[in-house]
């Protein structure tokens, strides 16, 4: 996991030599890029503790779920009234994203459907925002076939209205 000024990690020495232990089958966790301590700003910095220790895990973790396509969904939808108000419920998506999680740590390719929520995208899955329960059935029913593997803790909204009203009802 290396860390260094911006110029240094750009530096054609050090691009081969990371080029050269890659081949030789070492997992390099490449820097993360912002802010760093001689106040240029770029890729270098040193991945952040929780990330470094993410990919860690992953790397030693049983890969039990090497190459099973995954897909998960997650957090509340919402069902527009009118364009202020919607139905929906207080899911976080926790459950949904832990497992997207859980599961890439595990080896799974893992694709998340979301409600709205404010959760992370945890790293190594890929996300699809979705808003009401017919965009989440489409953006099932587009990715199921090629999954071997659904788990569905989304809190679908129960109802919804047969129209959404044009304009606020008053």
């Amino acid at each position: 996991a290396p860390a260094m000024n911006r110029v240094m990690w750009d530096n054609e020495a050090t691009r081969a030599n990371i080029e050269t232990l890659t081949a030789r089958g070492v997992t390099v966790l490449d820097p993360g890029s912002g802010d760093q301590a001689c106040g240029e700003v770029g890729a270098g910095r040193m991945q952040e503790p929780v990330e470094l220790l993410a990919a860690a895990e992953s790397l030693l973790a049983p890969q039990v779920l090497a190459g099973v396509r995954t897909l998960i969904t997650a957090g509340p939808t919402r069902e527009a009234l009118d364009p202020v108000r919607y139905l929906s419920n207080h899911s976080s998506g926790r459950m949904g994203f832990a497992l997207a999680a859980a599961a890439v740590r595990a080896g799974a390719e893992v694709t998340l459907v979301a409600g709205p929520v404010e959760q992370p995208t945890p790293s190594g899955v890929t996300r699809i925002d979705v808003e009401s329960a017919g965009e989440m059935h489409r953006a099932v029913m587009d990715r199921v076939a090629d999954c071997d593997l659904f788990i569905a803790t989304a809190a679908v909204s129960d109802y919804r209205p047969r129209e959404a009203e044009a304009s606020k009802i008053k």
